[in-house]
């Protein structure tokens, strides 16, 4: 009957067990699940910013270009109808070939004289504009980029200003804007998202979002003073700006007025200041997506388990009655079996220890304090390594504690410990790491071995590992499986890189055709305009035939600017002819923008693919625009050769020289960006420097076959 019941405890047991581990199952999936996607709305998030960066200021220069043609200069010098209609022009031809919502030209009153829309039911056409900040900014100036609602259109948009200036270039007579739209961001960068995407102004106003009943909303309530603001700017149009109900407390989390918690992101725009790109996305909904295959997955195999348990639990009955006489004959020897391995354990003269992440001591065994002389109370909660003398120290904190806590492996480390009468014992020390749920070392478990004694304690010490053996074999195990988890993590982050990097140059490679192609193509075809008014004049208007020459000479340099940006981005040289011809290329263009003789030696190399010569490439980019802003040198080579291990790039300089193990690099791509594309082809990249003495980058990569 006692077994009976002793059975029926231990089924129950079993139910219960079983159903608090999928619950606690339950708990750290979602919490894992939680985080994952918290990190990927981040990295979303990141791109997203990138890109609404990019499309916002990607007319400041067409801006600059607009204020310095001479059609312009000519209307506001003199309002004529033929000045006017010549600006009006040029006006339609830049709106019609960026795709702009409109181009304008004010003069320095900030009346509107110019404008693409004038034929418009929203004509620009004798407006005042000059209490916009975009105006007020470019009159003194500067250029400018503001994003606003129109106040005469209600559309809302992007506003470059640029200020014109007289035909002498030394007074502002002018300002030059052109205004793109703001829907691209919703139509285009914002539209595949199940989450709200909001682009929110300095004082928490909405301006973009692709959710409608969000826009022109303030995101969280806001003070008297800041709308205030906002009202006197004029830059969001005369109001209201209702409250969206979203409230976000001491722990930074976001409700709306239903008491319903969302899953809050949020992330600043580079170049503009205080402006943020916010995700919203409800928990409820992140909790569906959670538990529903949890559920459909987990669910059978909880039921299957609880009947699995009860099946081997009768099984057992049934086999501990026949057990039972056996068992009984069998506990004697058995206690005697225990008496002798209490013994052993207890008498074993191996000294074990166990710190955690600080270094601090958690547990210590009775051989340990016996060694060393001290009670149990004055070892646990201090640092290890204060037992230790000043050189083990040292070593200690320098080069194994940094190695332990990466690897969470250690094995015959020689120590030195001070016992607490002053005496200085040597100890062979070897440890494993335990590690929690996210493979993290959180504590050690470590076998410290007096080896000043050894060969009278050899005995003792192997008895002493035989027993520490089978828990070893099982860190072992756990050690080899976390660790085949990080190499599959750090294989998807290189992964991952790779396809960044490669997703970069694609976008570096489409940003330079259009510029080259496009671009290139239309300031053409205006300097064969501007030639055959020059042509027309020669005979009629000397003045106005100097005015086109100048026309043609702006338009050069602008065309050289263009094939320059494009070149940057990505040389056709590398596609077209090769590694060789681009690295002589690039170096020439260095060459003659500064003064610093930039020498290239080239050798025989195989056949390489897109991929790594793109790398090749943009590290001897990275190499020399490096030495020419940093190390003051006045000769730079770079060497492309190969030997028995593949191919090598070298790139060396005469300059400053720096110390690579005190460097902490700069926020751009710098020293770690080179590393980590010479990786992603797998390869190697080694710098070596001193003060002075100048910098050597040497870049190999082993090519198969």
């Amino acid at each position: 009957m006692r077994l009976r019941i002793i059975i029926l405890i231990l089924s129950l047991l079993a139910f219960l067990s079983a159903s608090a581990g999928g619950v606690l199952y339950y708990h750290s999936f979602r919490s894992a699940a939680l985080e994952k996607i918290e990190t990927d709305t981040l990295s979303r998030l990141h791109l997203l910013a990138d890109q609404l960066s990019f499309y916002l200021s990607e007319h400041r220069k067409p801006a600059r270009t607009l204020s310095g043609i001479k059609e312009l200069t000519r209307a506001l010098e003199t309002p004529d109808s033929g000045s006017i209609h010549n600006a009006n022009l040029i006006l339609d031809h830049f709106t019609a070939s960026l795709g702009l919502e409109v181009g304008y030209l004010m003069g320095k009153n900030g009346i509107t004289l110019c404008s693409s829309n004038r034929n418009t039911d929203s004509s620009f056409v004798g407006n005042d504009f000059s209490f916009r900040p975009y105006f007020q900014t470019a009159v003194k100036g500067g250029p400018s980029t503001y994003l606003a609602l129109g106040t005469t259109s209600r559309i809302r948009g992007v506003y470059h200003s640029h200020p014109v200036y007289d035909s002498s270039h030394t007074a502002i007579i002018g300002v030059a804007v052109i205004k793109a739209s703001a829907e691209f961001v919703e139509t285009k960068l914002f539209r595949e998202s199940d989450e709200s995407l909001l682009f929110v102004d300095p004082n928490g106003l909405i301006f973009i979002s692709n959710n409608d009943e969000f826009r022109f909303k303030l995101l969280f309530e806001a003070e008297e003073a800041k709308t205030r603001q906002i009202i006197d700017s004029r830059q969001f149009g005369d109001g209201p700006w209702p409250w969206t109900g979203f409230l976000k407390n001491a722990k930074g989390e976001v409700t709306d007025r239903n008491r319903e918690k969302y899953l809050f992101s949020s992330l600043e725009v580079k170049n503009y200041p205080g402006w943020k790109i916010i995700s919203l996305r409800k928990y409820k909904d992140i909790e569906t997506v959670l538990s529903e295959p949890f559920f459909r997955v987990i669910g059978p195999v909880v039921v299957s388990i609880l009947i699995l348990t009860g099946t081997l639990v009768l099984i057992l009955y049934h086999l501990g009655i026949k057990e039972i006489t056996r068992r009984k004959k069998a506990e004697k020897e058995l206690r005697l079996s225990e008496e002798r391995y209490r013994h052993i354990y207890h008498k074993t003269p191996v000294m074990l220890h166990s710190i955690d992440t600080e270094g601090a001591i958690i547990h210590v065994s009775d051989h340990w304090v016996e060694v060393m002389g001290y009670a149990r109370e004055e070892v646990v909660g201090k640092q290890l390594i204060s037992f230790f003398t000043p050189e083990s120290k040292k070593y200690a904190v320098s080069v194994v504690f940094p190695e332990f806590f990466r690897t969470g492996f250690c094995k015959d480390i020689p120590y030195s410990y001070v016992r607490k009468n002053g005496e200085i014992i040597d100890i062979m020390l070897s440890c494993y790491g335990v590690r929690d749920e996210s493979g993290k070392v959180i504590r050690s478990l470590a076998v410290s071995v007096d080896v000043t004694e050894k060969n009278r304690a050899q005995e003792e010490l192997q008895a002493a590992k035989e027993k520490i053996s089978q828990y070893s074999l099982d860190l072992e195990q756990q050690v080899k499986r976390r660790t085949a988890q990080l190499e599959k993590t750090q294989n998807s982050l290189k992964n991952l890189s790779k396809n960044i990097i490669a997703s970069q140059e694609r976008e570096k490679a489409q940003v330079a055709r259009e510029l080259h192609d496009h671009l290139g193509q239309v300031l053409t075809a205006l300097r064969i305009d501007a030639v055959w008014v020059e042509k027309i004049l020669s005979g009629v208007d000397p003045e106005a035939r100097g005015r086109a020459l100048k026309m043609c000479s702006l338009i050069d340099d602008t065309i050289n600017d263009v094939r320059a940006m494009a070149y940057r981005l990505r040389p056709r040289v590398l596609d077209d002819l090769g590694l060789s011809d681009a690295l002589e290329s690039l170096l020439a263009d260095f060459e003659k923008r500064s003064d610093v003789s930039c020498v290239f030696k080239r050798g025989v190399i195989p056949k390489i693919d897109d991929t790594l010569a793109t790398a090749f490439y943009r590290i001897s980019q990275e190499a020399v625009t490096n030495a020419l802003r940093h190390s003051g040198a006045t000769t730079i080579t770079v060497e492309l050769t190969t030997d028995e291990e593949g191919i090598v790039l070298t790139i060396g300089d005469n300059g400053n020289g720096f110390d690579p193990l005190n460097h902490k690099g700069s926020k751009g791509f710098g020293l770690e960006g080179m590393k980590e594309r010479a990786g992603l082809v797998g390869g190697r990249l080694d710098i070596s420097s001193l003060p002075a003495q100048g910098t050597t980058v040497c870049c190999k990569v082993k090519i198969k076959g």
